[in-house]
């Protein structure tokens, strides 16, 4: 690893926590009744879906994206519901059908030996 990826990495943790200390606050005041911002739905999924942008933008040593990836469609899918767009009790086969296709990615993607990072999501 050189100088320049030490620096960075190091910037994109100061801005993801920066990021998270950001919204824990507004939480915060939200939750408090400070702010006297009252939406229909919550926003805690808005925040899966804005760490998932950042684990995805960062990939892993091997270049996987896969955790940034799940983290995003489970936030979109918790905020859909929170929204009352897509309930849970109506849209949970989406779970096997995105566990399917994620499934059949990993056995397609070239160069991956099956079962080479087994239990891996």
């Amino acid at each position: 690893m050189t100088s320049l990826d030490g620096q960075n990495s190091r910037a994109a943790g100061i801005g993801i926590g920066l990021t998270i200390a950001g919204l824990g606050i507004l939480l915060l005041f939200d939750q408090t009744g400070f702010l006297g911002w009252h939406p229909r739905w919550s926003v805690w999924p808005f925040l899966l879906i804005l760490f998932g942008i950042a684990r995805f933008a960062a990939p892993r040593p091997d270049g996987s994206r896969n955790a940034g990836g799940w983290l995003i469609v489970i936030g979109v899918w918790l905020l859909l519901n929170e929204m009352r767009v897509l309930r849970f009790r109506d849209s949970w086969p989406l779970i096997l059908v995105a566990l399917g296709a994620h499934t059949i990615w990993k056995a397609l993607r070239p160069g991956r030996a099956p079962g080479s990072q087994a239990g891996q999501l």
